[in-house]
């Protein structure tokens, strides 16, 4: 249900968040398999917005020659961050001025789009609600407008914080999205050999870990999650939590597997950005709450 992953695409900067987010990213690489991808994307200056990209060259351009130090910079904090049992060097990719990059997640999401099966992870930028809906955030962006999954690693993450898989996420509520998210979460699980915990948010008030029927919403979601998972040897957990508020639900079961060092897999209903900016987005209160990776599905 989902396409497999054959790709990992980190975009780096040489910020903290950014070295956490590769880390995680080879990972993720080497647990899947799959070809690593270091991206960096060099923005024009805002003076520069009017001028020919063909007659800024570095050796004449000092600004331009700077700012491709710094990308040199971020390829080399980035690979030293890297999983060290990762079995291939990753690919390096610099996504330069003569395409007039003036929006990074533009540029990032287009290059993953010609990216078949491809998994972008990011290290989030930590801004308030409304700072997010004034501002913009790149990480937001992605999430909002990325037709593959992304993966987001918290701002105050460490490298040790992002080194490690040891339990699987997954919220669900039977809808295409969650499906999708769980097909992955399955596959994820199989390869770093993990269990998982699916949970089902109940905001009714009635005791969490209630015994459901089968015929019940959540007995009917872990069924149709059961299936899209497939096999998972080190086991599947079923909870029902209960709360006010969804996200926070999540959360919680999060917090309550922080050492075992977690990771939350969820869909993403498909809201634009200015729906999810004033109805609020599961998934993005997720990610600015929870104290590990979330990978959204869509």
């Amino acid at each position: 249900m989902s396409e497999p992953i054959s790709l990992v695409i980190v975009p780096v900067d040489g910020s903290p968040s950014s070295q956490a987010a590769a880390r995680h990213a080879s990972l993720l690489a080497r647990l899947l398999e799959t070809p690593l991808q270091l991206l960096h994307v060099m923005p024009l200056n805002p003076a520069e917005l009017s001028d020919i990209p063909a007659n800024r060259q570095a050796e004449a351009d000092h600004d331009r020659a700077r700012r491709q130090d710094k990308a040199t910079e971020a390829f080399a904090r980035a690979r030293k961050a890297l999983d060290p049992g990762l079995a291939q060097a990753p690919d390096e990719v610099l996504l330069e001025d003569a395409s007039f990059v003036r929006h990074p997640d533009r540029a990032i999401l287009e290059h993953a789009d010609q990216q078949a099966g491809c998994l972008l992870v990011l290290g989030a930028r930590q801004l308030s609600d409304v700072g997010k809906f004034m501002k913009g955030s790149i990480s937001n962006e992605v999430v909002h407008q990325a037709r593959c999954p992304v993966t987001i690693v918290h701002a105050k993450a460490g490298l040790s914080d992002a080194a490690r898989l040891g339990q699987v996420l997954v919220p669900v509520d039977g809808s295409t999205h969650c499906l999708k998210a769980t097909a992955l979460a399955g596959e994820l699980a199989r390869h770093a050999e993990v269990a998982v915990e699916l949970v089902f948010c109940r905001p009714d008030g009635r005791p969490a870990g209630t015994k459901e029927k089968d015929d019940s919403p959540s007995g009917e979601a872990f069924r149709r999650a059961r299936e899209a998972l497939g096999e998972v040897p080190h086991g599947i957990e079923e909870v029902v939590s209960e709360g006010e508020h969804v996200p926070e639900a999540i959360v919680a079961r999060a917090r309550h597997h922080a050492e075992a060092a977690p990771m939350v897999v969820m869909g993403r209903r498909g809201l634009g950005k200015w729906q999810s900016s004033l109805l609020g987005s599961v998934s993005h209160r997720v990610i600015d709450l929870a104290p590990c990776p979330v990978t959204v599905v869509t």
